[in-house]
């Protein structure tokens, strides 16, 4: 007991402190292993700081004096887990203070953002507003349609460019051309300068990534999806939200509820593994989770950008930007293929950027404006019946009769129109929102926000609304928008806690897993000596 109490009171000691030294260096003895390494048995044992005596791990006094050492390693590391990243000491800056380009590393150093940081922003920004989106349309159809669709609409939620929270094919748009800009950056850099053994270790590099780095955090979700139905997070929703007609609006498709732990997760992994199918060019829609759609298509888009610039790469700049373009023409225009061609025309925006930093020539911020507000108005077209809504009836008559898949033409032009005056910006002028800490923290979790979002909305929140609806009343417009308000700050903070977790542990550790992959699986080629040929 006396050899306790002095660890009990350091571990008392730093419980007091623990937020303040959560990442600081650990006061702990070492532990480290003893003995002759020329003898067949040595002996595994604790080195003490204060003693050169080695004493067995085994023995008790052993195991008493690392046990709370190890208790608070372990504490520490369930802290560091639940805390959010902006929440700890650790965290480089406020999310909600103005970056103004630049930020503070782990060590409170300053260092410049890099010059695509804008991107992140937008895209972080973008998959807030779906997931807003997906939150609103099962409480508040008639904000699905446009301002002054019928008499009745004419809530100022529903006018152009504010309601950009309801216009998640716009946003999807935007998502599909800044991956397309972000995957082609670095490789038309290098193509540029002729550096083409880099170029090909680049696109290596990012074709072997690319399906561990999409795919990977998809399965992880929906298997936990499936353990959360095990659960019972699902079962009260079905019984409720769907049969009793709660919800007002459209809601998206229950997950199927099996019987047996093992057989719900068999499903889900053969589910994601259907969705996951490279060979399949259409919609995939998994019941685990509609939004996780995309991914595919994010895929097999990125496979078509890697392969395009692979074999556009010794041409002629002009050759390569007429090329990708026509080819980004005809999958909108012909082909159906609207998704390719904003992969596309974002391979056309980077080469076009480079082209401008290389001549030195800045765009002026106050002729962007109003094409950015022109994207930002197209990208504002209702989902419901665009031809009969004042101020989209003749834009969307003008839609060219070729497409097939009319309501995503638009959102499609407004999405390179948008990325496109985004990028001829200035850092200080238009891309200046997108820059500021809030929008750089919505930037990395951007992922881990539309993995997450969709099953605590389809559980937690349908559950929530209508519990508050208890007790406020449905009736009234005061008692239903308090109920939804409520629930909806519940399920707000519950996402971006969770989507916090998901992006430090299952994000960044498959960005991790996926280059140690490579780095295990790459050929190590030696260079060639003075006056030695490589062998053919």
């Amino acid at each position: 007991m006396k050899l306790m109490m002095p660890q009990l009171h350091d571990a008392t000691k730093w419980l007091q402190s623990t937020f303040s030294t959560l990442t600081g260096p650990s006061t702990s003895r070492p532990i480290s292993i003893s003995g002759d390494h020329n003898r067949p048995h040595s002996t595994l044992s604790i080195v003490s700081t204060n003693t050169p005596e080695s004493k067995p791990l085994l023995s008790t006094s052993g195991v008493l004096s690392i046990a709370p050492t190890i208790a608070r390693n372990c504490l520490r590391t369930c802290i560091h887990f639940i805390v959010p990243s902006f929440l700890q000491p650790s965290a480089p800056s406020t999310p909600i203070l103005p970056a103004n380009h630049t930020s503070l590393s782990r060590a409170g150093r300053a260092h410049t953002l890099s010059s695509t940081a804008y991107l992140d922003g937008l895209r972080g920004t973008a998959a807030f507003l779906v997931f807003i989106y997906h939150f609103v349309y099962g409480y508040f159809p008639t904000l699905e349609a446009g301002f002054g669709y019928r008499p009745t609409d004419k809530n100022p939620l529903q006018l152009p460019i504010i309601r950009l929270y309801m216009c998640g094919a716009s946003m999807v748009s935007i998502f599909f051309v800044i991956s397309g800009y972000v995957l082609s950056y670095k490789s038309i850099t290098l193509i540029r300068r002729r550096e083409y053994s880099s170029l090909l270790s680049t696109l290596s590099s990012s074709t072997f990534r690319r399906a561990m780095r999409l795919f990977i955090p998809t399965l992880v979700s929906v298997l936990g999806i499936a353990a959360l139905i095990q659960c019972g997070a699902f079962t009260w929703a079905w019984k409720h939200a769907r049969h009793k007609k709660e919800i007002l609006g459209w809601r998206e498709q229950d997950p199927p509820i099996l019987t047996g732990f093992s057989r719900q997760m068999n499903d889900a992994f053969w589910a994601w593994a259907r969705m996951s199918n490279p060979f399949i060019w259409k919609e995939y829609f998994i019941t685990y989770d509609l939004h996780l759609w995309t991914i595919p298509v994010e895929f097999r888009c990125s496979m078509v950008v890697f392969l395009s610039l692979l074999g556009l790469s010794k041409v002629k700049p002009w050759v390569r930007l007429t090329t990708l373009s026509i080819m980004a023409f005809t999958c909108l225009f012909y082909l159906g293929r609207w998704d390719v061609c904003l992969f596309l025309s974002g391979s056309v925006l980077a080469e076009l950027t480079i082209i401008r930093s290389e001549s030195k020539t800045k765009g002026n911020d106050y002729l962007l404006f109003p094409i950015l507000l022109l994207g930002l108005y197209l990208a504002s077209q209702p989902a419901h019946e665009p031809g009969k809504t004042p101020g989209f009836r003749m834009i969307t008559s003008y839609t060219p009769r070729t497409v097939s898949e009319k309501a995503r033409f638009w959102p499609s032009i407004a999405a390179i129109i948008i990325v496109f005056a985004l990028s001829s910006s200035s850092p200080k002028g238009l891309q200046r929102p997108f820059t500021t800490g809030f929008a750089q923290y919505l930037g990395k979790l951007s992922y881990a926000l539309y993995l997450v979002h969709g099953p605590v909305c389809r559980s937690l929140g349908y559950w929530s609304v209508i519990k508050i609806w208890g007790y406020t009343g449905r009736t009234t417009t005061t008692g239903y928008i308090g109920g939804v308000l409520g629930g909806g700050i519940l399920v707000f903070a519950t996402v971006f806690w969770v989507s916090d977790i998901f992006w430090r542990v299952v994000d960044v550790g498959c960005v991790r897993l996926a280059r140690w992959v490579e780095n295990t699986c790459l050929v190590k080629v030696d260079s060639p000596r003075p006056g030695e040929k490589l062998a053919n």
